[in-house]
């Protein structure tokens, strides 16, 4: 899956260094660490439904489609991580999906878990893993609505994506030896979008149950890496790994319509109000 966050951060890296197996820590206000966490938000595994307080052993799946937004071309290149920087405008493609499997347990308590497995899809091989944990309460006494309920939320995503994100074929020269993607093979790369975060979500429901509406607010602990896997006519390999550590407060809102047959249909606008503002729709069904 490669997607633009990755053909962006190649931006970011598609410069030849000559230092092999090096690591760079960019700092918070670099355009290094602001285009990971730019497309860091797209991949987040935040809530995507109305909390409801239901009782356990209840199984859902659902289908999550987000757009991958462009970044500001002024973060598109390397600002100390490199001595020199190639800007490459990339879009592969415009979209991120995902599954969702939610499992209900005791005590208000549910678990959530996403997974895409490393099948090659293009050039890429990604191979991510996201999960929740949350627990909900009743609030009792909401004015016209039918019920009201609280979530506290705690959610991870780990994994990663290897592919030539740095020196796809296209990008590759044999003229300039000092240029960056001087070579004829294409690099094999390595993105990891780590992050954990926590979230509260607050959550109306309409008498009938028919329209459910929630929002809130939420922070994360923003952990990507990138490596280089670069082999230039030379002989010589850039493994140079970029190593950021962010902190996010997020906010979400949305709205999921319940439809016959145990179906529902969500959307919902997700802001890291730092970085990027996207939405997001899902759709999903109750098996039991």
């Amino acid at each position: 899956m490669r997607t633009p966050f990755l053909a962006a951060l190649a931006a970011s890296a598609g410069a030849f260094v000559p230092a092999a197996h090096a690591q760079c820590f960019p700092g918070s206000g670099s355009n290094e660490a602001k285009l990971l966490a730019f497309y860091s938000a797209p991949v987040a595994f935040s809530a995507l439904d109305a909390p409801r307080r239901q009782s356990a052993w209840h199984v859902e799946l659902a289908g999550e489609l987000s757009p991958i937004p462009t970044a500001d071309p002024a973060i598109e290149h390397a600002s100390e991580c490199y001595t020199a920087s190639a800007k490459q405008h990339s879009r592969l493609t415009s979209m991120f999906a995902r599954p969702r499997l939610l499992i209900t347990l005791p005590f208000g308590l549910a678990a959530e878990a996403s997974y895409i497995p490393p099948v090659q899809i293009g050039d890429a091989h990604p191979h991510l893993g996201s999960f929740a944990l949350s627990e909900t309460a009743p609030v009792r006494g909401f004015g016209p609505f039918g019920s009201a309920a609280i979530m506290l939320r705690a959610h991870g995503t780990v994994g990663h994506v290897t592919g030539p994100i740095t020196c796809a074929t296209g990008s590759l020269q044999q003229d300039d030896p000092e240029g960056p993607c001087y070579g004829t093979s294409p690099s094999d790369d390595r993105f990891e979008p780590t992050m954990y975060g926590v979230e509260g979500v607050f959550g109306v429901r309409s008498r009938g149950g028919l329209f459910e509406f929630f929002a809130g607010p939420g922070y994360s602990w923003l952990r990507p890496r990138f490596e280089t896997g670069f082999t230039d006519l030379n002989g010589i390999t850039d493994n140079t790994r970029i190593v950021v550590n962010l902190q996010r407060w997020s906010v979400l809102g949305g709205a999921t319509l319940r439809l016959p047959a145990a179906f529902a249909i969500t959307g919902e606008v997700y802001s890291v109000p730092a970085d990027v503002t996207t939405w997001r729709i899902a759709a999903s069904y109750r098996i039991r």
